[in-house]
């Protein structure tokens, strides 16, 4: 085929998947649409909880910073409870990883099955669940021009997910809460996309910790969310909320208990501030800790019409091929067969859950979080193979990691997903892209000069003005560069050497010899790390041995409670600082303090 036919060949598909996507999404509701919405059973416990807000969060905010900046005060996210949240989140991971194993351990028995038997065994499953399960969407952040959250709600097949659990960060400051901050924006866009959805597609709320509910739960084609987890959850969440849509549309007459199925399941778990994208992903595996597998989706993703039941075909087809499969990720319609941004639209194994872990919250708020638990994948369940010697090649080491049995990077047409914008060539992630900062224009002139602070002090206030999003978008920033992801990833791991010239990627080409044996241990820092992860003192040679055979505890896959606390009240100080050198040099302090080098 002469070039110019391949590349026509591939624009006219991609509208023609563009298009699609955007077929799907109706026009944005009228304002009296939207109040009719306001009044429907499903959405008004939400409503009411958030009208709630504006009364009780004078209590919380007060004294947060002593009096001294009480025009700062105004931005400033309360402080929640990390330490409560540190311990739940613990015995959340606990209760996952025992039933990973098991449910990692029956499909790899059920893998030996005769292929025959095999296919009889999905059919029967096919009419219990769906091939996705469990589908994980984590936002914070939205814009009325984006407005990728309702784009992508109303692109899911129910057909192929049964159950979607959203995490919702809703930072919520004084200001925002009075109305100061245009309408308390990325709140309002989201807010409306989740009341759109529970009405159009005809969510009846139920109410999860009732005894009769959980009776109904034998009706239920989902796979439900697991109550114990659910109140475990509800501990440190600010609410939680459990939806079903049903086959009948009286199903609500009967207050949920009705003969006719939950077919699909909604769960929408808001949080007062940011907990970081780690605790996004793993929160639909703490709700639904029986599932085999859960898709973990960026909220600026988008599916064309079929491509989730595809998804969910061909995962079932790898893991019959792939029994020890942790990881199966999709590509994008602006791909053109090569694979980018793998960790915004994937699926992971209780296979990945009950050897490698959960997703790092330490590694906060974003970014290297995807790469720790690639690596932990590599190292903990890949194998090294030997290739040509060092001897001969001095560039090229004797052991060689081979993880194609672990993760799976499926590129096909008939699996590209819309990431970004639906004209994108190219996209990074949503965070990054939506809360992108303009480029300072350069001053040239001697005046300009002259008064470069007073003029650059100017300039920022003009953007205030002119951006609504310009505090969301500072407070996301400081957290970036408080928290400091890539240090701590590699306070982790270790410095990733130089791959050479033979090497496609560093990591392959690690020292396999010196890779950690168990997760957060590395050669470089591994007496610190033993007493940290253990407890285990290095005078008495008390605690639990780190190098034996027993599981790690899963607490110790949890966030660590000082560090986000440090990270928090650094973001809501730094805030209310102008910009200058002293807020240079805190920034600084601030990032040794919080670090866990």
């Amino acid at each position: 085929m002469p070039k110019w036919e391949y590349e026509r060949e591939w624009l006219d598909w991609e509208e023609g998947m563009q298009l699609s996507v955007a077929e799907l999404i109706p026009p944005l509701p009228s304002s009296g649409s939207l109040l009719q919405m306001s009044g429907h059973e499903g959405v008004l416990s939400l409503q009411k909880e958030l009208k709630d807000d504006k009364i009780q969060y004078g209590n919380n905010n007060n004294n947060l910073n002593g009096g001294n900046e009480a025009a700062a005060s105004e931005f400033v996210v309360p402080l929640p409870d990390y330490e409560l949240m540190a311990n739940v989140r613990g015995e959340l991971a606990k209760r996952l990883h025992g039933y990973a194993v098991d449910s990692c351990n029956e499909h790899k028995a059920s893998s030996l099955i005769q292929h025959q038997q095999q296919q009889q065994r999905h059919s029967l499953q096919q009419r219990q669940r769906h091939s996705l399960p469990v589908m994980g969407i984590t936002v914070a952040t939205d814009t009325p021009t984006n407005n990728y959250l309702r784009r992508l709600l109303y692109t899911i097949d129910f057909d192929a997910v049964g159950s979607i659990v959203i995490t919702w960060y809703d930072e919520q400051t004084e200001s925002q809460l009075e109305g100061n901050e245009g309408d308390r924006l990325s709140h309002t866009i989201i807010l409306n996309a989740l009341e759109e959805f529970i009405v159009q597609k005809k969510f009846v709320e139920i109410l999860w910790d009732d005894p009769a509910q959980q009776q109904q739960q034998l009706y239920n084609k989902v796979q439900m969310a697991d109550v114990s987890s659910m109140k475990l959850m509800a501990k440190i969440a600010t609410s939680v909320h459990q939806y079903c849509r049903y086959n009948s549309d009286d199903a609500h007459r009967n207050n949920g208990h009705n003969p006719s199925s939950c077919q699909n399941e909604l769960i929408i778990l808001r949080f007062s501030t940011n907990l970081g994208c780690s605790s996004g992903v793993n929160n639909p595996l703490f709700l639904h800790p029986r599932a085999p597998h859960w898709l973990i989706v960026n909220y600026d993703i988008a599916y064309p019409p079929g491509v989730l039941n595809s998804m969910g075909t061909e995962l079932q087809k790898t893991m019959l091929s792939k029994p020890d499969l942790a990881v199966h990720t999709f590509g994008y319609i602006y791909g053109r067969g090569k694979i980018e941004n793998p960790w915004s639209n994937f699926v992971m194994t209780s296979c990945a859950v009950a050897k490698a872990g959960i997703w790092d919250e330490n590694i906060f708020p974003a970014y290297y979080e995807d790469d720790d638990f690639r690596d932990r994948i590599r190292y903990i369940m890949g194998e090294w193979v030997d290739v040509i010697g060092h001897d001969v090649f001095r560039n090229i080491p004797h052991k060689l990691m081979n993880d194609t049995h672990l993760i799976r990077y499926q590129t096909d047409r008939s699996v590209a997903v819309a990431h970004g914008p639906l004209s994108a060539t190219t996209y990074l992630s949503g965070t990054h892209e939506a809360l992108k900062e303009e480029p300072e224009e350069e001053n040239h002139g001697i005046v300009e000069w002259l008064f470069a602070a007073k003029a650059k002090k100017a300039k920022k206030k003009k953007i205030q003005q002119k951006d609504p999003y310009y505090y969301e978008k500072e407070r996301w920033n400081i957290y970036k560069e408080v928290a400091d992801g890539e240090r701590y990833f590699r306070c982790k791991h270790g410095a990733l050497p130089d791959s050479g010239k033979h090497g496609e990627d560093s990591l392959r080409y690690f020292g396999w010899h010196e890779r950690f044996i168990q997760p957060f241990v590395n050669r470089t820092r591994l007496t610190k790390l033993k007493e940290r992860m253990t407890g285990r003192s290095a005078e008495t040679g008390r605690g639990r041995d780190v190098f034996s055979d027993d599981p790690l505890p899963w607490s110790l896959w949890s966030f660590n409670a000082t560090r986000r606390k440090c990270v928090h009240e650094a973001t809501n100080k730094l805030l209310a600082m102008p910009p200058s050198e002293e807020k240079t040099e805190t920034i600084s302090k601030f990032k040794e303090s919080c670090s866990v080098c």
